[in-house]
């Protein structure tokens, strides 16, 4: 099959096509043909080697990318949690592992896929994991997001912030999105209550404290926003590298001990449960994914390239067909 690989850590220039056997499933686990691959910035940080020294990363040879879409077509035996030949399912492959969606084939445990429903085609599906998995953690589990509140997105326009945008105008909530200037009207099409150019405007203020701020970017921290936040209000960070997650970490350690607002270092939490509510969201028309491209496996060095510049404006898909 063809495939993704990178034999070390680099830019994405390290990464090539490769033929390479299959991958068998194991009791449990399901063989699925990938139809459709989501890119997330996360893929850019593990081919750098950002999060190298995280326990249990498995160190190169690793394939690209960890998101997926597509059509079951084969089984490794016992409980397939309601999947079979021909089904279609979503998830997320560990980021952990060598493993990588970009390529014709997968395994993934039956127990961590979910069905696409009806009503939803695979490239919506491969578009939801990560970023909106993240943005829905933020908001809904950790901030409690309600209607009437304040939110700031910072980088708005990106996977996990064009999601989020949508999500807080849903719960009612006077949304501000944070973005360039060449993705004003994008964000606004979103439904923010407020877009600003951050080139223009790079600290915004507010007339009275933000209770939430969801730093899309990973360009801040909490002691930069404490001050303008409510003394509930809470700081979310999608923890773009190791330093990144040791300072918001230690925010929250010390906003613990003095009070204040609370400060959180975000990571998506895969399993069906979390996939499913995604799924739901998505027919719903809650979360509509904005895919501004969709490549072949020989254009994702270059769509990681834009991701890992940190300019992208909503989702990039993969097709791995031939």
């Amino acid at each position: 099959m063809r495939a993704l690989r990178y034999d070390h850590f680099g830019d994405p220039s390290v990464v090539g096509l490769v033929e390479t056997e299959p991958p068998r499933p194991a009791a449990g686990e399901l063989l699925v043909r990938v139809v459709r691959a989501g890119l997330n910035p996360l893929d850019a940080k593990l081919i750098a080697g950002h999060l190298r020294f995280v326990p249990g990363m498995a160190r190169p040879p690793r394939g690209v990318g960890v998101d997926f879409a597509g059509i079951v077509a084969g089984v490794g035996g016992g409980d397939m949690h309601g999947a079979f030949l021909g089904s279609r399912v979503f998830g997320t492959l560990s980021p952990f592992k060598r493993q990588g969606s970009c390529a014709e084939l997968c395994v993934i445990p039956a127990a961590a896929a979910a069905a696409v429903p009806e009503g939803l085609d695979e490239a919506t599906a491969a578009a939801l994991p990560v970023a909106a998995g993240i943005a829905v953690q933020a908001l809904v589990d950790h901030a409690r997001l309600a209607a009437g509140q304040r939110v700031i997105v910072l980088g708005a326009a990106g996977g996990v912030g064009h999601y989020a945008v949508q999500l807080a105008r849903h719960l009612g909530a006077e949304v501000t999105g944070v973005c360039g200037p060449s993705n004003l009207e994008f964000v606004a099409s979103l439904g923010a209550t407020r877009v600003v150019d951050y080139t223009r405007e790079p600290d915004p203020v507010a007339d009275r404290p933000w209770d939430v701020v969801l730093d899309a970017a990973g360009v801040s921290s909490l002691a930069r926003w404490r001050e303008r936040l409510a003394p509930d209000g809470v700081y979310l960070n999608t923890s773009p590298d190791l330093r990144a997650i040791a300072t918001t970490v230690a925010d929250a350690i010390r906003a613990r001990v003095v009070g204040g607002p609370r400060g959180v270092a975000l990571a998506f939490k895969p399993g069906r449960a979390a996939l499913e509510r995604l799924a739901d969201y998505a027919r719903r028309g809650v979360l509509v994914p904005q895919v501004r491209a969709t490549v072949g496996l020989e254009g994702v060095r270059g769509a990681l390239t834009e991701l890992a510049a940190g300019h992208g404006r909503g989702k990039v898909l993969v097709d791995p067909a031939p």
